[in-house]
């Protein structure tokens, strides 16, 4: 495993791409040529570091109109200049994404 010096920028993305890997740790450290103590290192320092200061997210709300069927529509996740569109009858896929945004949040 080849060593190298990474920025604190380098490894938050690093972690960034590990939380939404879909592989194990060991497929993830090897594909990045790190190991897992430095993961695990860098992704509790950078927690530790994003827990010591505030940031807030802006959650727009187009529609408060509960249904007890899903509408035949998408539901619209704008992050930055991104857009994430996602049929609204995938429950399951927009509760993770919602989860995924909030741990980034």
């Amino acid at each position: 495993m080849k060593t190298t010096t990474l920025s604190i920028e380098e490894w938050q993305k690093i972690v960034n791409q590990y939380q939404i890997f879909d592989g194990t740790i060991d497929q993830f450290c090897q594909q990045k040529h790190i190991t897992r103590s430095q993961l695990y290192y860098y992704k509790k320092k950078i927690k530790n570091q994003n827990s010591d200061s505030t940031e807030f997210c802006q959650v727009t709300l187009e529609s408060t109109k509960v249904t007890k069927s899903f509408p035949a529509r998408d539901v619209t996740f704008n992050i930055g200049l991104n857009t994430i569109t996602v049929s609204a009858t995938e429950k399951e896929l927009i509760i993770a994404l919602a989860k995924e945004l909030i741990a980034l949040c």
